[in-house]
């Protein structure tokens, strides 16, 4: 998000009485899992998962790690803090030793400090099987993909990327949506709405998404508020009405993670039965399987 963007966030941070202190040093945590064992983050990632299964890491801010029975995906991905403590999923950090087994996809929906972190491009010398997709002309050179169009559909390795690309921020970005080992996954990047009646680039581009699948598994969406100052914009609520997520996670609060609990409170009564999911801190996990979350 750009600073014009910023400044308002600010003070909308303020009026909701949300500190906007820094994150907490990463410390890694072991998983218990319901039969009360601890598991580490490279038994979870060795884990014999079926179509339909993934584990999910929250790396704070919009970036989340997402294990598939075949893939590692790792959406904009951003190190808000300093990573003096662990490096780990399980602390909100990548590291490249951990995933280095793993067919790694990552993902960088435009080109704002908060979504892009430089340090994902160290791992393209320490991962065997990475592959990079831009949502705009990177000009990295020719091993990494970018993806320009208005709206387009590709195919990598048994991963469809489906892309929707607007300028509300005036640079190009993009919203992904996702389909892998029996998941359909949507990531938003910064594509929004806040105006009280969403525009038709906003709402195209949801509709296209909307015409590939009848609902979508995890949907990962940013949220910013009303103006005026409520929490719940009616960009969002289209959003969850026209895609069905079996699942939503509110993001794009940083450091300010009260925001995602204060959204799923609030959008809740309008949503139904859609579970909204809050992650508070670094290295939240959940294991999403048959279709909601197990644990």
């Amino acid at each position: 998000m750009s600073l014009g963007l910023l400044l308002p966030l600010i003070t909308f941070f303020g009026l909701l009485g949300v500190s906007a202190e820094p994150l907490p040093k990463p410390t890694a945590r072991p998983y218990t899992n319901q039969d009360g064992v601890q598991e580490s983050t490279a038994s979870l990632l060795a884990q014999e998962l079926s179509d339909g299964d993934a584990h999910l890491w929250y790396l704070g801010h919009c970036g989340w790690a997402v294990k598939t029975r075949t893939k590692l995906l790792i959406l904009d991905y951003w190190e808000q803090t300093s990573t003096s403590g662990v490096r780990s999923l399980a602390s909100g950090r990548v590291s490249a030793d951990e995933i280095a087994s793993l067919d790694v996809f990552v993902f960088v929906s435009h080109d704002h400090g908060d979504h892009y972190d430089p340090v994902i491009l160290e791992w393209a010398d320490e991962l065997p099987r990475v592959t990079y997709i831009f949502g705009w002309d990177a000009d990295l050179g020719a091993d990494f993909v970018y993806l320009t169009d208005e709206r387009e559909t590709r195919v990598f390795d048994g991963l469809e990327v489906s892309t929707v690309n607007h300028r509300f921020d005036n640079i190009p970005e993009v919203a992904f949506l996702l389909k892998v080992d029996g998941l359909t996954i949507y990531h938003s990047g910064d594509h929004a709405s806040t105006t009280e009646t969403p525009n038709q680039t906003f709402t195209g581009n949801i509709d296209f998404f909307a015409g590939k699948q009848d609902y979508v598994d995890i949907a990962f969406m940013s949220t910013f508020g009303r103006r005026g100052g409520a929490v719940v914009n009616n960009g969002d609520l289209y959003t969850i009405e026209r895609l069905q997520p079996r699942v939503v996670f509110p993001m794009h609060h940083g450091g300010g993670e009260d925001l995602n609990l204060r959204f799923a409170n609030e959008v809740e009564p309008a949503v139904g039965a859609i579970p909204i999911v809050a992650a508070r801190r670094l290295g939240d996990r959940y294991f999403f399987s048959d279709g909601r979350i197990q644990r």
